[in-house]
């Protein structure tokens, strides 16, 4: 009788690993933090607290076999300290992953989104890469480039010699419909180089839309070159812009981006700076971002951040300044 619990319970832990290989993995985050910010109208002035992208999603895949895998992504935005009422959609996809690479249909950072470096302020609700205190409003939507489409056919390549292909195609699908819309309505392509985790990583990328997207008379383009450095702690990056609208709600000019932070045991300071070279009769605006990152356990982190940006940046009447303490727990 022994016996055969014992031979059970191998055959149960065995198993076990494959039962399980196919189970979804839930994952997300908790950022809130208390800013205090001198500003005008368009932002908070004063002191209060705000969600940064908090956020709950679910990924996995299954094994078909020859080799293919069946992958699915859901993500959802969560105010925290909205009583959870705002829920916002995020990336949210299925897709077939094998070694011709990966296609995904769904909703979908773009490419050109996707091959940024690693943002030091990244979710940060005054310093992060696409906020309008660091990148001018420029863009569609004033989202600095980084941009989320609906109706998304991507394509993200094996990589050769470090090398990757990231693709997209945009069906505008007007008026509710997919009468006379195309995948290739609007179209994002990166080119990407190593890792944006550890050494050498570069990426050129573009977006471009026309009519057929955009409306009559519509159309918009931007373009991103990076470059990053992460090794032994430290992170050095830089990235370029230029953004082309024949649109009311998109704003054209060029911006530049740098940043840089090393990471001291538990510590890491961490600096940004911005301008923003703008093709309106604005003169050219700039901004900056001052941090420390804490880390209180393996995930879960402290921070202080200062961000200055000038009136010029932002379009207002008067130059904005915030000082945010928060914390971020990931799971």
């Amino acid at each position: 009788m022994k016996k055969n619990l014992i031979a059970l319970a191998i055959a149960s832990a065995v198993a076990a690993p494959v039962v399980m290989a196919d189970a979804p993995t839930l994952y997300g985050q908790i950022n809130v933090a208390v800013d205090s910010v001198n500003g005008e109208a368009g932002f908070m002035d004063g002191t209060g607290t705000t969600d940064r992208d908090s956020r709950l999603g679910i990924k996995g895949s299954e094994d078909l076999g020859n080799g293919l895998k069946a992958v699915y992504h859901m993500e959802f935005g969560i105010k925290v300290g909205d009583a959870l009422g705002t829920i916002s959609g995020r990336n949210a996809a299925v897709g077939l992953s094998g070694g011709f690479g990966t296609v995904l249909l769904g909703r979908w950072d773009s490419p050109l989104k996707m091959s940024q470096p690693k943002d030091l302020f990244g979710d940060s609700t005054y310093a992060d890469i696409g906020k309008d205190t660091m990148s001018g409003n420029l863009g569609l939507n004033g989202d600095g480039g980084e941009s989320r489409f609906d109706n998304v056919v991507a394509y993200v390549s094996p990589s050769f010699a470090g090398i990757k292909l990231i693709a997209a195609g945009v069906a505008s699908e007007k008026g509710g419909t997919t009468a006379d819309s195309s995948v290739t309505d609007a179209y994002s392509v990166a080119l990407t180089y190593g890792s944006a985790k550890k050494g050498l990583y570069l990426a050129a990328a573009m977006d471009q839309a026309g009519d057929e997207f955009a409306g009559a008379n519509n159309e918009w383009q931007h373009i991103r070159f990076s470059a990053q450095y992460a090794a032994a702690g430290l992170v050095v990056n830089g990235i370029y812009q230029e953004f082309d609208a024949d649109i009311a709600n998109a704003r054209e000019g060029s911006n530049i981006q740098v940043s840089a932070g090393y990471k001291i045991g538990k510590l890491m300071p961490k600096v940004k700076y911005s301008m923003v070279d703008f093709d309106d009769a604005r003169d050219d605006g700039s901004a900056y971002g001052l941090g420390l990152d804490y880390a209180l356990g393996k995930k879960t982190t402290g921070y202080i951040e200062y961000v200055g940006s000038d009136k010029e940046m932002t379009g207002s009447a008067d130059d904005l300044t915030a000082l945010s303490v928060g914390m971020v727990h990931k799971f």
